[in-house]
């Protein structure tokens, strides 16, 4: 099943995956987004659609119960994409910072001399293109923030509508309040749905009161960093996910849930070769230890809780305290 889910992930690079943890389909999975879902095990899709609202309103990696049934809930994340609509003054630093910060950064305009490698010598892709071609020539990813800065608002309006169709992480537009309240009224009246427009993030940026390019840029920053950060995903290792993707044999150890100061945050996942060989880490120590050892003997679908309170900490040989709740998945 991880092999699935890894592959849809790269695609789309940004997912959601609820596991069954108790009942008939215990194990059995159901990957999703706000549009589409597909189900892996012994559970189909009929089985799923009493939950599926209730799983799209789980922000995070958490574990959750829904119509009296338990579920572990993970969102994963590939590396970010940043479109950036027009090449003008604003785009240049924003480029510029987003690729410091991680993102692979595309640059659009319809005007070729504004998307040059002087221009911006930090982008990934510079393209040139009429905006009206903006939808059929990005590909679609899910993990996608777009920056709506062109030289004007009516190209402006020409990009948001064809995002506003597709998957995204962010969508934010520059312009003055009455021009954005302009294009909004427009938009409700064309029929996109309130609960779309509201994912808009415009007038973009935060409220910094930055007039030069630098300033807005990092206004715009700012807020695409917080809405980046603002819930948790599972944290993947590339060892875990090349281990997985060839097809090695094992036991998958993740972080279901934790209370106190235990060193890994939920999602953090380990795989375990059937030799015992551990790739990744849920946080090291003895609790990881005795997780290795446990690995080989756990069932299709386990769950064991590691206790670090204060009375305990001191037979597993640690002192941070708290509470740890894994998951073992046996991959054949």
């Amino acid at each position: 099943m991880y092999q699935e889910i890894f592959c849809q992930l790269k695609e789309k690079g940004m997912l959601r995956c609820a596991t069954v943890l108790e009942g008939e389909y215990k194990g059995s999975k159901l990957l999703y987004s706000d549009r589409e879902m597909t189900a892996l095990g012994e559970a189909k899709e009929g089985f799923w659609q009493p939950f599926v609202e209730g799983l799209r309103n789980v922000p995070d990696t958490q574990m959750t119960e829904i119509a009296g049934t338990g579920f572990f809930v993970e969102l994963f994340r590939e590396n970010p994409r940043m479109v950036i609509c027009g090449g003008g003054h604003v785009s240049q630093p924003v480029c510029k910072v987003a690729k410091m910060l991680g993102f692979y950064v595309t640059v659009v305009d319809d005007r070729e001399e504004f998307v040059t490698s002087e221009r911006f010598p930090d982008a990934d892709e510079r393209i040139c293109l009429d905006f009206q071609k903006l939808s059929e020539t990005i590909p679609s990813y899910d993990n996608t923030y777009y920056v709506i800065v062109t030289r004007g608002h009516s190209f402006d309006g020409v990009c948001v509508r064809q995002i506003l169709n597709r998957p995204f992480a962010y969508l934010g537009m520059i312009g003055s309040k009455s021009k954005v309240a302009a294009t909004l009224t427009k938009l409700r009246q064309e029929g996109y749905a309130e609960e779309l427009l509201d994912r808009m993030h415009s007038p973009i940026g935060l409220k910094l009161g930055g007039e030069t390019p630098e300033e807005i840029m990092i206004s715009i920053l700012a807020e695409i960093v917080q809405v980046k950060n603002e819930y948790h995903a599972a944290y993947l290792p590339a060892p875990v996910v090349e281990a997985v993707m060839n097809q090695e044999k094992g036991t998958m150890v993740t972080i279901m849930d934790k209370a106190g100061s235990s060193p890994r945050g939920k999602g953090s996942k380990m795989w375990v070769k059937e030799d015992g060989t551990a790739i990744g880490t849920i946080g090291g120590g003895t609790v990881e230890y005795r997780a290795i050892q446990e690995a080989g003997s756990a069932e299709h679908m386990s769950i064991r809780e590691y206790d670090l309170s204060n009375k305990d900490s001191s037979k597993l040989g640690m002192i941070c305290g708290g509470c740890v709740k894994v998951l073992f998945e046996k991959e054949a």
